[in-house]
C-alpha cells in the first residue's frame, strides 16, 4: 500500500487513524503471522477491491481487508527467526548449532523483560524444524500429523540439547517448572550458587530435602552417593569448595525442617531428609577425624540425633504393623531401598532375616531384587552394607539362600505367590545367582498362578480406564520358552485344563492367546481339538441387569472374599502343626470353594452375550416374550422368558433354556405345545404373546 491508499482507508475508516504506522508496515513484500492462516507474504495491495492479496503457506493469494485485519495481522521484521527460516535458512542453521547462545540472544533482542516462558520458546522454536500449528492448505490428516510429528522429534533432539547449555549458562536462570520462565541475570552465576540460594529461599519442606541431597552430591563432587554398597564414598577433594563450606548450615536448617515437617511429610520423604542429614554429619565429621577415632562409635551417636530414623520405622510398626513397612518401600526412591532393608536389619536385630521375606513376599519391581539380593549377600559378606557390624546371624535359620527357596515353594503351593512376584520369577529364572532359588518353580502351578494373577489385573481393571498393557501377560506373551518349561513333565489332561483357563482368560489380546495356545498345542497336538470344540461353544444370552449382578458378585469375591480367605489361611497356620489343624484345613477348603466359585463366574461371562430386549419377534414366541398358555383342564397360565440368569419361579419368568421355554420358541398363537418334565407330560396351547420390552414400557 501507499500513501494515498492509506489515507483512502483512514478516511473510510477515522478509527484506524492511530493505526497508521502498522498500515504503512503492510508493504509489498512484507512477512506476517496470523493467529489462523500462520506465515505469509503480502503480495500487494488490490486497489478495486480495496484488500490486501496474502500468499499464506497451503492458501495463496488470499484477500483480507486491511481494516479487518489490522490487529489480526502481525507483520513480522526481516530479521525475524521465522522470516530468516525461509529466506536465510542455511546461516540460521549455523546459529542454531550452539543452542545456548542461540537461544540467550533471541530473549535478549525480542523480550524487554529478557525473559521468556518455556512453552513461549517451544511453539516457537519447533517451526524452525518444520512443525507447523494449523493445516491451512487442507492436507490429508495423516501425511500433516506425520510431519508435524517429525518434525517435533527433530525438536526435541535440539531443545534437549539447548537446555543443557542453558543450564550451564551462569547468565541465564533457567525454570523450575513447565510454566516457569528462562530469564537473563546482569550478574553471572554458577549452578551450584544457584541450588545454594534457592534451598535458603524455599520454605516446602519436600523440595528442601531434594535440594539438600543435590547440594551434598555437588559438594563432594559425586553423581549419586547412595549406591547401595556404602552411604558416603566422598573425599575433600573435588567438588564444589563453596558449597562444602556451607554443609554445616545445611546439616543444622535440614535438621530443623525435617523436625518441624512431620506432618508436611509422608513417612518416605522424612526418612529421606534424615538420611541425608546423616550423610552430611557423616561427611563433616570425615574432614575433622583423625586416623585414631572409632568409626562404630561415632555411628552409634549418630543414631541418637533427633529426629531419628529408627523412630519413624518404629512408629509405622506400631501404627500399621501388616502394611506399613511395605507401603513405606512403595513410596522410597529406587536409590534408597537397600539402605531401607539395612537400616530395618539393625532395628530387628535376630528378626531380620523374617521382616526381609514379609517384605519381599508383598514386594514388587525394584524392591523385589533389593530384598533378595540383600538376603543372598548376607550368606557371602556377613555384614551390613551400610554400617559394619550391625546385623546379628541367627545359625538357626540356615542359610538366606534356603529360607528364600522354601519361601517361594510355600507361597506357590498356598497359592500365594502374587503377579509382581511370579513376574520377578519368571524374568529371572536363568540368572545364575537365582538359578538354585527359583529351579523347582518353573511348573504347571506356575503357569496356573500366572494366569490367574493375569485373570485377576484384568478384572481389576474394569473399573480403571488403563490402555496399558499386563506386564505379567506381556512376558508370557513375548518369552517363547516358559510355556515349554513350566510344561515340562505335565499331562496332558493338565495341559488341556491350562489350555482351557488360557481361553477363557481376559487378560490377553486374542492373538497373544493364540500364539501361547500354539505352543501348547505344540507339545500336546491333542489339546488342538479343545480349541474346536471350545470355538463352537454355545453363547449364553442374559439381560444386562444379571450380567452385572454376576459382575459385582466376581469383584466382591476377587477384592473382599478371596484376600479374606488368604489371611484365614495364614492366621491358621501360625496355630502350629498343620497335620492337626483343624482351623488350617477348613481355612484351605474355604479357599478351594471360593476359587472355584470365581473359575465359574469367570467362565459364565465370558460366554454371555447381552441380549436387547428390544429385539424381541413380535410375530412369534422369542427371548423377551410374555406368552400366555392353556393346558388341557383349561387352566391359564402366563410366564416371561428372559435370559439365560433370569429365572424367579415365584414370578413366574423362566431361562430361554428351562424345558418350557424351549418348547415355546418360533410358536404362534394357536399352536399346540407338548413339555416332558420328570416324565410327566402336559399339553398346552398358546394363547397369545407380547414383548417384555413393551410392558415394562
Amino acid at each position: 500500500m501507499n500513501s494515498a491508499d492509506i489515507k483512502n482507508i483512514i478516511k473510510k475508516n477515522p478509527r484506524l487513524a492511530s493505526k497508521e504506522a502498522k498500515l504503512e508496515a503492510m508493504k509489498d513484500g512484507a512477512h506476517c503471522m496470523h493467529n489462523s492462516w500462520g506465515f505469509g507474504t503480502i503480495v500487494c495491495y488490490d486497489e478495486a477491491s480495496g484488500k490486501l492479496k496474502i500468499d499464506f503457506e497451503g492458501k495463496p493469494a488470499h484477500m483480507m481487508d486491511p481494516a479487518f485485519c489490522v490487529d489480526k495481522l502481525e507483520i513480522l521484521p526481516d530479521d525475524n527467526i521465522l522470516v530468516r527460516y525461509r529466506t536465510d535458512r542455511e546461516n540460521l542453521e549455523k546459529e542454531m548449532e550452539n543452542g545456548g547462545e542461540f537461544v540467550y540472544n533471541y530473549i535478549d533482542k525480542n523480550k524487554e523483560d529478557r525473559s521468556a516462558s518455556t512453552i513461549e520458546l517451544e511453539s516457537i522454536f519447533k517451526q524452525l524444524f518444520g512443525y507447523r500449528p494449523n493445516n491451512v492448505g487442507g492436507e490429508d490428516e495423516k501425511k500433516f500429523e506425520a510431519a508435524n510429528k517429525a518434525a517435533e522429534k527433530e525438536f526435541r533432539k535440539w531443545w534437549n540439547r539447548t537446555k543443557e547449555e542453558l543450564v550451564r549458562n551462569p547468565l541465564v536462570e533457567c525454570p523450575k517448572s513447565k510454566n516457569d520462565y528462562y530469564a537473563l541475570r546482569d550478574e553471572p552465576q554458577s549452578p551450584e550458587e544457584e541450588i545454594l540460594h534457592e534451598y535458603f529461599i524455599n520454605r516446602e519442606p519436600k523440595k528442601k530435602i531434594l535440594l539438600a541431597e543435590k547440594l551434598f552430591e555437588t559438594a563432594i563432587g559425586i553423581k549419586k552417593h547412595l549406591s547401595g554398597e556404602v552411604a558416603y564414598e566422598g573425599s575433600s577433594e573435588g567438588g564444589n569448595a563453596e558449597i562444602r563450606e556451607k554443609l554445616e548450615e545445611i546439616k543444622k536448617d535440614l535438621t530443623e525442617s525435617v523436625k518441624k515437617s512431620s506432618r508436611q511429610l509422608n513417612d518416605a520423604d522424612r526418612l529421606r531428609g534424615i538420611w541425608i542429614r546423616n550423610d552430611l554429619i557423616r561427611y563433616i565429621e570425615e574432614q575433622k577425624r583423625t586416623g585414631d577415632k572409632n568409626v562404630e562409635l561415632e555411628e552409634s551417636k549418630l543414631e541418637e540425633i533427633e529426629p531419628r530414623s529408627k523412630d519413624i520405622i518404629e512408629e509405622i510398626i506400631q501404627n500399621n504393623p501388616k502394611d506399613g513397612l511395605s507401603n513405606l518401600a512403595k513410596n522410597l526412591p529406587s536409590g534408597y531401598l537397600s539402605r531401607f532393608l539395612d537400616l530395618l536389619a539393625r532395628i530387628q536385630g535376630v528378626h531380620w532375616r523374617e521382616t526381609t521375606i514379609n517384605l519381599l513376599k508383598n514386594s514388587e519391581g525394584r524392591f523385589t531384587k533389593e530384598c533378595v539380593d540383600f538376603l543372598l549377600k548376607w550368606d557371602t559378606n556377613k555384614e551390613s552394607k551400610v554400617v559394619k557390624g550391625y546385623i546379628f546371624e541367627d545359625d538357626n535359620q540356615g542359610k538366606s539362600s534356603y529360607l528364600l527357596k522354601k519361601s517361594f515353594e510355600t507361597w506357590l503351593k498356598e497359592k500365594t505367590l502374587n503377579g509382581p512376584l511370579i513376574l520377578w520369577v519368571v524374568k529371572n529364572r536363568n540368572e545364575s545367582k537365582y538359578k538354585d532359588i527359583l529351579v523347582n518353580l518353573i511348573n504347571e502351578n506356575l503357569l496356573s498362578a500366572m494366569l490367574s494373577a493375569i485373570d485377576n489385573e484384568s478384572l481389576q481393571r474394569e473399573t480403571v480406564v488403563s490402555t496399558a498393557k499386563i506386564p505379567l501377560a506381556e512376558a508370557l506373551t513375548e518369552d517363547q520358552n516358559l510355556i515349554a518349561e513350566m510344561l515340562k513333565g505335565s499331562s496332558l489332561e493338565t495341559a488341556r485344563d491350562l489350555a482351557k483357563t488360557l481361553m477363557l482368560n481376559q487378560g490377553f489380546e486374542e492373538l497373544s492367546k493364540k500364539s501361547i495356545l500354539s505352543r501348547i498345542i505344540k507339545l500336546y497336538p491333542k489339546v488342538q481339538a479343545l480349541v474346536k470344540t471350545t470355538s463352537t461353544h454355545e453363547r449364553l444370552f442374559v439381560s444386562e441387569w444379571s450380567l452385572n449382578k454376576r459382575r459385582q458378585e466376581l469383584e466382591r469375591l476377587v477384592k473382599v472374599e478371596l484376600p479374606a480367605s488368604k489371611l484365614a489361611i495364614e492366621a491358621a497356620r501360625e496355630l502350629g502343626d498343620l497335620r492337626e489343624n483343624s482351623e488350617y484345613k477348613m481355612a484351605r477348603e474355604r479357599d478351594e470353594l471360593l476359587t472355584a466359585q470365581r473359575a465359574q463366574l469367570e467362565k459364565d461371562i465370558r460366554m454371555a452375550e447381552v441380549f436387547d430386549f428390544n429385539t424381541t419377534p413380535t410375530d412369534r414366541v422369542g427371548i423377551g416374550s410374555i406368552v400366555s398358555l392353556k393346558n388341557e383342564n383349561g387352566e391359564i397360565h402366563v410366564c416371561t422368558i428372559l435370559g439365560a440368569w433370569d429365572s424367579d419361579t415365584s414370578k413366574k419368568i423362566y431361562s430361554y433354556q428351562t424345558p418350557l421355554a424351549k418348547a415355546l420358541m418360533d410358536k404362534k398363537a394357536g399352536d399346540l405345545v407338548e413339555t416332558n418334565i420328570d416324565n410327566h407330560i402336559t399339553r398346552w396351547t398358546v394363547e397369545s404373546f407380547s414383548r417384555y420390552v413393551d410392558q415394562k414400557k
